[in-house]
């Protein structure tokens, strides 16, 4: 065994540490974003948090949505990634077909795909912990819905940054609904934010749809503004987030770079 072999294994894996945020992302960003999201929680807690014997209900159904909103826009960007991967995006663009109808195509596969998760989910939860989601179930679904939307234009702002910096940034992918999570008071009210966290958390479709499912279980009360404003919040973020992946699409096919893809 010669010291010197070492060095160079070690030396040829700091390298790649510097110059992949995959590796970063894994070793220092899903970390903090625990402590974040639990620490919040704590917090929550230690002020005396409501919620009663329904807290475990609150925490099952943050669960469950948060799931399905998760997989969903990173199913989107991932669906994406494949055609990076397998250097099939010059093989579909080649062909009659519209960007708008990849994206269609795209949505109705991982829609499917977190229908089936989110069953399962729910089937765990209600065996396991006698969690049973389905008597709020239509009560829930225009937030998931909005979860769904807002999925959907997390998804097409992030493959449009792998279009533009290809896969040199693809562990945003996995990692930018993640970003959003402690601000999206998944297991948490937005009461339980510091001051100034809470006017960036009441901008998110998130928030506003996680509040309102917290007043389904607990009251079984819909809160229609709690949904019209996260609809409008989605109207506004898909549009910016359309708008910004046409551009990319756009200047790269002008730029021939669709080929140059890796």
């Amino acid at each position: 065994m010669k010291i010197h072999r070492i060095q160079a294994v070690m030396i040829r894996h700091l390298y790649e540490i510097r110059r992949n945020a995959d590796r970063i992302t894994d070793m220092v960003y899903w970390p903090i974003l625990d402590i974040i999201v639990w620490g919040f929680f704590t917090i929550y807690l230690a002020h005396g948090g409501r919620g009663g014997n329904r807290l475990a209900d609150f925490l099952l159904g943050a669960a469950i949505l948060w799931g399905m909103f998760y997989a969903f826009q990173r199913d989107l960007a991932v669906g994406f990634l494949d055609e990076l991967w397998s250097r099939n995006l010059i093989n579909l663009f080649s062909a009659p077909l519209d960007v708008t109808e990849y994206l269609c195509g795209l949505v109705v596969v991982n829609l499917i795909k977190v229908a089936a998760g989110a069953g399962c989910a729910s089937l765990i939860a209600w065996t396991c912990y006698a969690f049973d989601i389905l008597p709020a179930l239509p009560q829930l679904v225009p937030y998931m819905l909005n979860l769904m939307l807002f999925g959907l234009a997390l998804g097409v702002f992030t493959s449009g940054l792998i279009f533009r910096y290809t896969t040199k940034v693809q562990g945003l992918a996995w990692s930018f609904a993640g970003l959003l999570q402690p601000v999206s008071c998944v297991f948490y009210p937005l009461s339980a934010l510091p001051r100034p966290l809470r006017l960036v958390a009441s901008l998110l479709p998130t928030t506003q749809s996680f509040e309102g499912m917290r007043q389904v279980l607990a009251a079984g009360a819909f809160s229609p503004p709690r949904f019209w404003c996260a609809l409008a919040l989605n109207v506004m973020y898909f549009g910016a987030a359309a708008m910004f992946f046409r551009w990319i699409f756009e200047s790269a096919r002008r730029r021939g770079l669709l080929v140059k893809f890796e």
